[in-house]
């Protein structure tokens, strides 16, 4: 396994390859955290790929150099495959990476042998409110109560007592994304930190814009890249949107994973293996 930091797009973004065989590259969430796909990489069938895994511009071991937005990031993934001088790859992401690995696919399907959509959220801005609810359903009464009052005061909080009032929040969430929550400790942070605040909030205001608006819609239900659909049961996402994109798609399917949340390996790793290399052996080892 070979860690590099390369000049890529203007930046340096740190990226690893290792194994051999199709190119696959994991694409992690955020936006703004950093690889944590090294789970999801054990699941793939060993002698069968070129895994790469690399960090988003912003995040840990890659350089903090805007701009923060999805058209870059997009142009980053793209400009990596020239790089490493591949023809076409595997894009599998999950949570942002699976948002940033569809919109990558749509513009550059040329370039695509097969996309995994892993723990998204689909295009239909209904989610939103969904998830919302989802989340508080999924606190238990003490966290709901702590979150709920939280969210009520801390437009009046400055400075660090804010800051910190965040990251609690940030905790209140994260736990509801297991299905296990005594997994919470396994969930991927840096330093204690689960993403760059910066990145998270540049790249987020024009996520609701640039995924759910009607030409991006209609863009990817013209693509007939091979495509996997995952999603946990539990995830307080509602996997109803997944579902829903992954049938206006024309060639993709979808895997519901039982007693799984938002980050499956954790909670249901074999299904999960299961269902990637299924898909992978179907459409892209035959």
């Amino acid at each position: 396994m070979q860690e590099i930091i390369s000049k890529v797009n203007g930046v340096s973004l740190w990226h690893l390859v290792h194994g051999q065989g199709i190119p696959i590259v994991l694409l992690h969430g955020g936006p703004g955290a950093y690889d944590y796909l090294e789970p999801v990489a054990e699941l793939l069938d060993d002698g069968c790929f070129q895994i790469i895994r690399y960090e988003q511009r912003g995040s840990w071991r890659s350089e903090k150099t805007g701009p923060y937005d999805i058209e870059t990031f997009i142009e980053d993934l793209e400009q990596l495959r020239i790089h490493l001088g591949l023809k076409n790859w595997v894009v599998c992401g999950h949570s942002w990476g699976a948002s940033l690995a569809l919109a990558y696919s749509t513009k550059y399907h040329a370039n695509v042998e097969a996309l995994i959509y892993i723990s998204g959220t689909g295009v239909n801005p209904a989610w939103h409110a969904d998830y919302r609810t989802n989340r508080l359903n999924r606190m238990s009464p003490t966290d709901r109560e702590e979150y709920i009052y939280l969210r009520s005061v801390i437009e009046t909080m400055k400075g660090e007592e804010q800051d910190h009032t965040k990251e609690r929040l940030r905790e209140l969430s994260l736990r509801t994304d297991l299905f296990n929550q005594d997994n919470f400790n396994k969930l991927p942070r840096i330093h204690g930190e689960f993403v760059n605040n910066e990145v998270n909030q540049k790249v987020g205001s024009e996520y609701n814009e640039y995924f759910e608006n009607e030409k991006f819609k209609k863009a990817i239900s013209l693509n007939k890249i091979p495509s996997l659909f995952i999603h946990g049961e539990t995830d307080p996402r509602p996997y109803n949107y997944v579902r829903e994109l992954a049938s206006n798609l024309q060639n993709c399917e979808f895997a519901l994973i039982p007693n799984a949340g938002h980050y499956p390996w954790l909670d249901n790793s074999d299904a999960l293996g299961k269902q990637i290399n299924e898909f992978l052996s179907r459409h892209v080892l035959k």
